[in-house]
């Protein structure tokens, strides 16, 4: 496979994270930096831009 080939099969996603690089878990296990919960950072490379909006909300919500 050449590289044209890895990216046309490899989406980019739309909704890019909000990691600062400031990766510490507080009591509740929600990260100081991103204010996204342990699970929410777990399955962040593996769902859709959809449930990525989602996570972004309830981050603004929190």
């Amino acid at each position: 496979m050449d590289e044209d080939d890895f990216l046309a099969f490899t989406p980019v996603p739309g909704v890019t994270s909000p990691c600062i690089g400031v990766c510490h878990l507080d009591g509740d296990d929600v990260c100081k930096g991103c204010h996204r919960t342990l699970d929410e950072i777990a399955e962040w490379s593996s769902v859709s831009d959809d449930r990525r909006r989602a996570i972004l909300k309830r981050i603004a919500d929190r």
